[in-house]
């Protein structure tokens, strides 16, 4: 009895439909949030995959690190190779910052993108 008159009382309807409104209209903001979120994800991936799909950058860089290790190996460049060091020890520190630079940005990106999704 008392649960009707409180329920058909003006101000608790008022109080009622203000907080139902309040949380469907949260509920609908998450939603609409969220499913932005996902959009912007999907066209960051999709964006970078199109980027990469024709780009030989990755595949250029790994055939000289590839040549310059076997290079030491090879007896006749084995002299070329020590001297090379000898050189590059003589070297600006922003060479290497740069050559680090280079290398994080093709193998270390694609490399934490491709482990963030697993």
């Amino acid at each position: 009895m008392i649960w009707l008159k409180l329920l058909n009382n003006p101000l608790t309807k008022i109080i009622a439909d203000k907080t139902i409104g309040a949380i469907s209209h949260k509920l609908k903001k998450d939603a609409i949030v969220k499913q932005k979120e996902l959009d912007a994800a999907s066209q960051i991936s999709i964006e970078q995959i199109k980027q990469q799909e024709h780009s030989w950058k990755d595949e250029w860089l790994v055939v000289f690190f590839t040549i310059l290790m076997a290079a030491h190996f090879i007896p006749y460049t084995q002299d070329t190779m020590a001297r090379g060091w000898e050189i590059l020890q003589n070297a600006d520190p922003m060479f290497w910052y740069i050559i680090l630079t280079i290398v994080g940005a093709s193998f270390g990106v694609t490399t934490m993108n491709k482990l963030k999704k697993k």
